[in-house]
């Protein structure tokens, strides 16, 4: 497969994901209204696909190593096809639940398995390559919304954003027939060869994964609270909350791009530092200026730019950090991140309504200064063969 085709597959998949995934909030009221049930109850059809999506993370990687990108990525396309269009038809509730369960086991498998394909034929660049795969998830959460949003005036219902998102997400599947069926492990040999074989008992791995699940759950918690947090420690309301919020994800995606023009530059480790020390200072400032709307809305930009790289540049360390099980290294580490996805906001949430917005702000500061503390710990202990800054 040609590099164009290969970068087409792979932004068609992040597009189609972040597009159905972003969308299925707006039309959740419609989905109710057809299964004649209230939201609350369709509320379980976020929890089905995001278990769904965590059991294909911990069982994706394993598969790729195992049988090769094409069949894993060709079953998760097919998964997430038919979930979607069985979230989009399917009138009854248990029968829609299952449809979620269905889209999450796809969703998770072309998240992990096209992380993997980027970072595998990318080496060499992975980090560039991998925060331009992740700015076009960012591409697709914008455009669902904005879909529902129209189709809301048009036709007072979000169901037909999910249906562009049932075409987005079949259009890769040609694309994806022609992708090379050899399993990875004949791919890079000599380093191959090289490498310590990989363990499920590697304290690494379980470190690496430590990390990024504390920068997801934090990256999670600001775009899940700091709508409140605004309405509660500022004279502002919802409404300015929501702006800064919108400005948050803006500049995460602005970050991302950034990453991808310039990461190639410096080391994965490097760009990873740059970040750490981005989300410590952005965490200080949001708790010294609590109760400014000005220094917050500062605060909460200087985090969402410092929260673009890491994710995709984590991926880029966790695959070459373990060349004899990539597949599984990264399920490992990507699923400790969903865990600190589901986990921290609710803490930081907890802390907000109960105790104070301070308080919340100081969990965020000490989140981040544990981040410093393991990568200064990781740092040390790197496996011998580092991702290459560029080509």
């Amino acid at each position: 497969m040609s590099t164009r085709a290969a970068l087409t597959m792979s932004f068609v998949i992040f597009i189609a994901i972040g597009l159905l995934s972003a969308a299925l909030g707006p039309a959740l009221p419609d989905l109710a209204d057809r299964a004649g049930r209230d939201l609350a109850t369709l509320g379980g059809l976020v929890t089905m696909v995001w278990s769904g999506t965590l059991v294909a993370q911990l069982v994706a990687g394993a598969l790729n190593d195992r049988w090769g990108q094409r069949p894993v990525l060709l079953g998760a396309c097919t998964l997430a096809t038919l979930g979607s269009l069985g979230i989009l038809t399917l009138p009854n509730l248990w029968l829609l639940l299952a449809a979620g369960l269905i889209f999450g086991l796809g969703f998770g498998g072309l998240d992990i398995g096209t992380n993997l394909f980027i970072a595998q034929r990318f080496a060499h660049r992975s980090v560039p390559m991998l925060n331009l795969l992740h700015t076009f998830y960012g591409v697709g959460s914008i455009v669902g919304p904005a879909i529902a949003g129209l189709t809301l005036r048009l036709w007072d219902t979000a169901l037909p954003a999910l249906g562009v998102g049932v075409l987005v997400v079949i259009a890769p599947l040609p694309l994806i027939l022609r992708l090379d069926s050899t399993p990875p492990a004949a791919a890079h040999p000599a380093r191959r060869q090289t490498a310590p074989s990989f363990s499920y008992r590697t304290p690494l791995l379980w470190t690496l994964g430590l990390m990024l699940m504390l920068f997801v759950g934090m990256e999670a918690g600001m775009g899940a609270w700091t709508t409140a947090y605004v309405d509660r420690t500022t004279t502002h309301g919802k409404e300015i909350g929501a702006l800064i919020t919108s400005g948050y994800w803006l500049a995460l995606t602005v970050g991302r791009l950034v990453a991808a023009g310039y990461g190639g530059r410096f080391s994965p480790q490097t760009v990873l530092l740059m970040c750490m020390s981005g989300l410590l200072a952005g965490s200080g400032l949001l708790a010294i200026g609590s109760g400014s709307v000005m220094l917050t809305a500062l605060a909460v930009l200087v985090l969402g730019f410092w929260s673009g790289p890491p994710f995709p540049t984590m991926v880029a360390i966790t695959t070459a950090t373990f060349p004899q099980g990539p597949g599984k290294a990264t399920s490992v580490v990507v699923a400790m991140a969903s865990f600190g996805a589901v986990t921290l906001p609710w803490l930081q949430g907890a802390l907000l309504d109960r105790v104070s917005g301070l308080a919340m702000t100081l969990l965020l500061v000490a989140e981040a200064g544990l981040m410093l503390l393991i990568f200064a710990g990781v740092h040390g202990r790197r496996a011998r063969q580092p991702v290459a800054a560029g080509d």
